[in-house]
């Protein structure tokens, strides 16, 4: 059986409600460590998920010999120099999104990195079964004329590192982006920002807004976000022939439904509910065990992901 040891910079709370019981589900890892800048909360969190080690500081974590991978759950600012004291350790590392707060940040690390590291960005619904839905029905239903996506929602906590802008913060980076990493893996390819409005709060986090860009063939992409609202997530994709409406396209769950257009009559499929979580890490521990070749990499999509995102902002500041 595959066996990973991972560690875990960042007592968060993402760590616990979402990356450690999704790498028990596959039955291919278990975390090993976990490091805080404060011992003593390194030393509660190791308790409260039955982890056997805890360090107050990152760097006694990614030197850890007994160590394969760490995940890297940090305000956003740090996430790309963190993962690359990771691959320079000899380590894998899936590192929280976004994964860096601008191009060139992205751009230093995959420069900088080892020719052979594995690191990954956690968008980990590219990894789920459904996200190659939208791909397959161009078989079906011809090329793709529009998408349309949004992810809205109010934060639970409103005055952590997410309410301030220099901290990577903003519900554009938080939620946004994965409306924009869906487009990307629907049409792989670089689209060009025709619009775009945003709304700050006092801090310089974007907070709400909405952009336009146009992809090859004139395919237009609109999206928006929010963290001013109750939360929804959607994906709306037209087809040549039809269209497909996801109705939890980041998250699939019990109540996921995709619903398909197409000559007058619609069918609704049910995607496999299993979580993006337990796949993705499914995926990753068979890569670090050297089983398949790795696939959604941060070197194949982050530095345009970090750059098309960093334009939507510059453009609504301009604007």
């Amino acid at each position: 059986m595959t066996w990973v040891r991972w560690g875990v910079i960042g007592a968060s709370r993402i760590a616990q409600s979402s990356f450690i019981p999704g790498l028990r589900s596959t039955n291919s890892g278990e975390v090993f460590a976990v490091a805080s800048r404060s011992l003593d909360k390194a030393k509660q969190f190791a308790s409260d998920n039955q982890i056997p080690t805890a360090y107050g500081s990152y760097q006694e974590l990614i030197e850890d010999p007994n160590l394969d991978a760490i995940y890297v759950a940090l305000p956003p600012i740090l996430h790309a120099q963190t993962a690359l004291d990771v691959v320079r350790a000899g380590k894998a590392v899936l590192s929280e999104k976004p994964f860096a707060t601008s191009g060139l940040a992205a751009k230093e690390f995959v420069e900088k990195s080892p020719v052979d590291a594995l690191a990954w960005e956690a968008f980990v619904f590219a990894f789920h079964p459904q996200t190659s839905i939208p791909r397959d029905l161009i078989n079906e239903l011809g090329p793709v004329k529009s998408i349309y996506s949004h992810f809205v929602y109010t934060p639970s906590n409103p005055n952590d590192f997410r309410s301030v802008g220099e901290l990577g913060g903003g519900a554009l980076l938080d939620v946004g982006s994965y409306c924009l990493r869906f487009a990307q893996l629907l049409m792989n390819s670089t689209p060009t920002l025709i619009s775009a409005n945003s709304k700050f709060n006092d801090l310089g986090a974007n907070d709400e807004g909405s952009a336009v860009f146009k992809y090859q063939d004139n395919v237009e992409f609109k999206m928006h976000w929010s963290n001013k609202k109750e939360r929804e997530q959607t994906a709306l994709v037209e087809y040549q022939n039809g269209s497909a409406l996801f109705n939890h396209p980041f998250s699939p769950n019990a109540d996921s439904t995709i619903t398909i257009n197409a000559g007058g009559s619609s069918r609704v499929i049910k995607p496999d509910t299993r979580t993006t979580w337990y796949f993705a890490l499914t995926h990753i521990n068979q890569s670090i065990a050297g089983l398949i070749p790795p696939s959604h990499q941060i070197k194949d999509f982050s530095i345009e992901q970090a750059t098309l995102l960093e334009q939507i902002q510059a453009f609504s500041l301009d604007s």
